[in-house]
């Protein structure tokens, strides 16, 4: 069985005053898991040309991107949706808590920052947590801080504790990836 490839179409950007949010982007990430090509956050409509072009370095037309999963829907990661027509959506059913997509590859509740925040977990060559703003910085996850804007945060912590415990690299709502201390 051939394992699931991640690629990092973009990443994401903040850009904060304080605690005020002066401009966001999210990472939109491309799973490859056969058969399926999926993306997780499309990211804002300001980084469209940022996401083509990696999917055209990628050989990858949006046409052929079957499935789509949003982390939650604020607007730096779902503002590229429409790029993706033939995209099936993904998510979890009320109270459901994990999915799988494809072998070694599944879609799992991370609530905290808002109620149907989720994230994918990939087991390729290492374990990828793709997280939206369930970790939106490597800052989040150094200081072990929930994401700044959340509607619970003792939740938010223990999604980040779920995440950190499954993996290797985690690809952050707004940042590069980057490896999980051990």
């Amino acid at each position: 069985m051939t394992l699931p490839q991640v690629r990092v179409l973009c990443e994401g950007f903040i850009r904060r005053d304080g605690k005020a949010i002066l401009e966001a982007h999210g990472s939109s990430t491309l799973v490859l898991c056969n058969p399926h090509k999926l993306v997780v956050d499309t990211s804002s409509l300001a980084y469209r040309d940022r996401v083509l072009a990696a999917l055209v370095r990628e050989g990858i037309d949006p046409e052929q991107v079957d499935l789509l999963v949003n982390t939650h829907d604020h607007h730096d990661h779902i503002g590229n949706n429409q790029l993706f027509r033939r995209a099936k959506p993904l998510t979890l059913g009320r109270g459901e808590k994990e999915m799988s997509i494809c072998p070694n590859v599944k879609l799992v509740a991370t609530p905290g920052h808002t109620h149907s925040s989720v994230s994918v977990f990939v087991e390729a060559e290492v374990r990828y947590a793709i997280v939206g703003d369930a970790i939106p910085t490597r800052d989040n996850y150094e200081k072990w801080l929930p994401p700044g804007i959340n509607y619970d945060p003792d939740l938010a912590l223990q999604s980040m504790r779920s995440i950190v415990d499954f993996a290797d690299v985690i690809v952050p709502g707004h940042g590069p990836p980057f490896r999980v201390d051990r």
